[in-house]
Protein backbone atom coordinates (compact mmCIF):
# COMPACT_ATOMS: atom_id res chain seq x y z
CA UNK A 1 0.00 0.00 0.00
CA UNK A 2 1.05 3.56 -0.37
CA UNK A 3 0.30 7.07 -1.47
CA UNK A 4 1.53 9.18 -4.35
CA UNK A 5 1.55 12.92 -3.66
CA UNK A 6 2.22 15.67 -6.19
CA UNK A 7 4.24 18.84 -5.78
CA UNK A 8 1.45 20.99 -7.25
CA UNK A 9 -0.48 23.70 -5.47
CA UNK A 10 -4.04 22.99 -4.37
CA UNK A 11 -6.44 22.38 -6.04
CA UNK A 12 -4.95 19.71 -8.29
CA UNK A 13 -5.43 20.16 -12.01
CA UNK A 14 -4.81 17.77 -14.86
CA UNK A 15 -1.08 17.72 -15.59
CA UNK A 16 -1.57 18.39 -19.28
CA UNK A 17 -3.47 21.67 -18.83
CA UNK A 18 -1.34 24.82 -19.22
CA UNK A 19 -0.27 27.00 -16.31
CA UNK A 20 0.88 24.48 -13.71
CA UNK A 21 1.91 26.00 -10.39
CA UNK A 22 4.18 24.00 -8.10
CA UNK A 23 4.78 24.18 -4.39
CA UNK A 24 8.11 25.37 -3.12
CA UNK A 25 10.23 22.19 -3.08
CA UNK A 26 11.08 22.56 0.61
CA UNK A 27 7.41 23.02 1.50
CA UNK A 28 6.63 19.84 -0.42
CA UNK A 29 9.54 18.07 1.27
CA UNK A 30 7.96 18.93 4.62
CA UNK A 31 4.77 17.16 3.49
CA UNK A 32 6.82 14.09 2.59
CA UNK A 33 8.68 14.20 5.88
CA UNK A 34 5.44 14.58 7.87
CA UNK A 35 3.82 11.70 5.98
CA UNK A 36 6.81 9.46 6.69
CA UNK A 37 6.79 10.43 10.38
CA UNK A 38 3.14 9.37 10.62
CA UNK A 39 3.68 6.13 8.69
CA UNK A 40 2.31 3.17 10.66
CA UNK A 41 3.46 0.26 8.48
CA UNK A 42 6.86 -0.51 6.98
CA UNK A 43 5.21 -1.76 3.79
CA UNK A 44 3.46 1.56 3.12
CA UNK A 45 5.30 3.64 0.53
CA UNK A 46 5.32 7.38 -0.07
CA UNK A 47 5.88 8.25 -3.71
CA UNK A 48 6.74 11.86 -4.59
CA UNK A 49 5.38 12.91 -7.96
CA UNK A 50 7.54 15.65 -9.42
CA UNK A 51 5.86 17.89 -11.99
CA UNK A 52 8.79 20.18 -12.84
CA UNK A 53 9.14 18.83 -16.39
CA UNK A 54 5.37 19.16 -16.93
CA UNK A 55 5.51 22.76 -15.70
CA UNK A 56 8.37 23.56 -18.08
CA UNK A 57 11.03 24.09 -15.40
CA UNK A 58 13.57 21.89 -17.13
CA UNK A 59 15.77 18.96 -16.27
CA UNK A 60 18.03 20.69 -13.73
CA UNK A 61 15.07 21.89 -11.66
CA UNK A 62 13.41 18.47 -11.91
CA UNK A 63 16.58 16.77 -10.64
CA UNK A 64 17.08 19.27 -7.82
CA UNK A 65 13.49 18.83 -6.66
CA UNK A 66 13.83 15.04 -6.80
CA UNK A 67 16.98 15.22 -4.67
CA UNK A 68 15.13 17.30 -2.07
CA UNK A 69 12.18 14.88 -2.07
CA UNK A 70 14.49 11.87 -1.76
CA UNK A 71 16.35 13.50 1.12
CA UNK A 72 12.98 14.16 2.81
CA UNK A 73 12.29 10.42 2.85
CA UNK A 74 10.30 9.64 -0.31
CA UNK A 75 10.35 5.95 -1.19
CA UNK A 76 10.22 6.60 -4.95
CA UNK A 77 10.13 9.54 -7.37
CA UNK A 78 7.68 9.97 -10.24
CA UNK A 79 9.30 11.69 -13.22
CA UNK A 80 6.37 13.07 -15.20
CA UNK A 81 6.74 14.57 -18.67
CA UNK A 82 4.46 15.82 -21.42
CA UNK A 83 7.08 15.28 -24.13
CA UNK A 84 6.09 13.10 -27.08
CA UNK A 85 9.29 11.03 -26.75
CA UNK A 86 10.80 9.53 -23.58
CA UNK A 87 14.15 11.31 -24.01
CA UNK A 88 13.94 13.71 -21.06
CA UNK A 89 12.69 11.00 -18.69
CA UNK A 90 15.49 8.69 -19.82
CA UNK A 91 18.03 11.51 -19.43
CA UNK A 92 16.66 12.26 -15.96
CA UNK A 93 17.10 8.59 -15.04
CA UNK A 94 20.62 8.46 -16.46
CA UNK A 95 21.71 11.50 -14.47
CA UNK A 96 19.92 10.30 -11.33
CA UNK A 97 21.72 6.98 -11.41
CA UNK A 98 25.04 8.59 -12.42
CA UNK A 99 24.84 10.48 -9.10
CA UNK A 100 24.78 7.09 -7.38
CA UNK A 101 21.16 7.39 -6.40
CA UNK A 102 19.24 4.15 -5.99
CA UNK A 103 15.79 5.43 -5.05
CA UNK A 104 13.31 3.95 -7.55
CA UNK A 105 12.01 6.10 -10.39
CA UNK A 106 8.48 5.89 -11.77
CA UNK A 107 7.44 7.00 -15.28
CA UNK A 108 3.97 7.76 -16.63
CA UNK A 109 4.32 7.35 -20.42
CA UNK A 110 0.97 8.90 -21.35
CA UNK A 111 2.38 11.19 -24.05
CA UNK A 112 5.34 9.02 -25.07
CA UNK A 113 3.34 5.84 -25.24
CA UNK A 114 5.41 4.09 -27.91
CA UNK A 115 8.19 3.33 -25.44
CA UNK A 116 8.10 -0.20 -24.09
CA UNK A 117 8.31 -1.29 -20.49
CA UNK A 118 11.56 -3.09 -21.37
CA UNK A 119 13.06 0.14 -22.74
CA UNK A 120 12.06 2.03 -19.61
CA UNK A 121 13.51 -0.70 -17.41
CA UNK A 122 16.76 -0.64 -19.40
CA UNK A 123 16.88 3.12 -18.79
CA UNK A 124 16.66 2.61 -15.02
CA UNK A 125 12.95 3.19 -14.51
CA UNK A 126 11.57 0.84 -11.84
CA UNK A 127 7.86 1.27 -12.49
CA UNK A 128 5.72 2.51 -15.37
CA UNK A 129 2.15 3.66 -14.80
CA UNK A 130 0.02 3.23 -17.90
CA UNK A 131 -2.75 5.48 -16.63
CA UNK A 132 -5.53 5.12 -19.18
CA UNK A 133 -3.95 3.33 -22.11
CA UNK A 134 -6.50 0.53 -22.22
CA UNK A 135 -9.33 3.06 -22.59
CA UNK A 136 -7.53 4.63 -25.53
CA UNK A 137 -6.60 1.34 -27.21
Amino acid sequence: AGVCIEDKVYPKRNSFLPGQDLLDPFEFAMKIRTTKEEQRSSDFVVIARGEALIAGFGLEEALERARIYADAGADAIVVHSKAKEPDEVIEFSRRWHDEGRTLPLVAIPTTYNRVTADELEAAGISLAVYANHMMRA
